[in-house]
């Protein structure tokens, strides 16, 4: 895709450091232009996990930045700036319906789609002990996490490795697939819905037994987002999934508690 006098004009959402990093890496690119960000009012930064304030980023190279929190600005300023792509990378809102029917929006996803779908993939991922974990780049379409799927990568982790390394070598695909998509090097592929949903207020060992299950049978899931009592440590559940369990609720999350 060659538009606006062979340069192609970028917008961003996201006010995290995977959507700093990965900005940085495509101004880096030739054709690529970064128009505008859609980021995070203060407050809500105060709240999101790996949050970095854009305002000092944006202003060096005259960026845009639109904190406002309102889609419908965002979709007049993509529409008045003939905005080619958006690229929500790190961040969890969902992008309306009419902006992704308007433009091109690309996502990253913290799991290998079709098979993990919903919330939270980057902690519950960490939970298992199988070592195998993976990252998307798909298309943004009206249903969470349906959109064509562009690129995947599976990953794998050492038993002690932090949620932190977890979540930052995540971060780091999440470029390297972008990168490649952007670049052309990529090969569509269907997404569908999901075959099990699990409920929000389901246990996280079951939670965990669910998804091992499905991965094993080939099954996709739809995972649950992760809610602040989720984080306590229950005394029946077995040891090894204890010690799993903190790793995964930890920095850069909320950390596990035993109260």
């Amino acid at each position: 895709m060659v538009k606006n006098n062979n340069v192609i004009k970028l917008a961003f959402t996201g006010s995290t450091k995977l959507t700093l990093e990965s900005m940085k890496m495509i101004m880096n690119l030739d054709g690529y232009e970064i128009t505008g960000l859609f980021g995070l009012d203060d407050e809500s930064l105060l709240g999101k996990v790996n949050s970095v304030r854009m305002d000092s980023f944006c202003r060096q190279n005259n960026i845009h930045l639109d904190k406002g929190g309102d889609w419908n600005v965002f979709y007049s300023f993509c529409t008045e700036q003939q905005i080619d792509m958006i690229i929500t990378l790190g961040d969890s809102r969902i992008v309306p319906k009419n902006i992704v029917n308007k433009f091109e929006v690309i996502g990253n996803h913290g799991a290998i789609l079709p098979n993990v779908q919903g919330g939270a993939s980057l902690v519950w991922g960490r939970m298992l002990a199988n070592g195998r974990w993976g990252v998307s780049i798909m298309r943004i379409a009206e249903r969470v996490d349906g959109g064509e799927i562009l690129k995947t990568k599976e990953f794998h982790y050492e038993p002690e490795m932090t949620e932190e390394e977890f979540v930052a070598t995540s971060d780091k695909i999440a470029i390297e697939l972008l990168i490649q998509v952007l670049k052309g090097d990529f090969e569509p592929q269907e997404n569908h819905r999901w075959d099990i949903r699990v409920s929000r207020h389901t246990d996280s060992y079951r939670v965990k037994e669910i998804l091992e299950y499905c991965l094993e049978n080939n099954l996709t899931v739809y995972l649950p987002p992760r809610r602040p009592e989720d984080g306590k440590v229950k005394p029946d559940w077995p040891e090894d999934f204890k010690k799993t369990f903190k790793i995964a609720n930890n920095f850069p999350y909320p950390k596990w508690s035993d109260k």
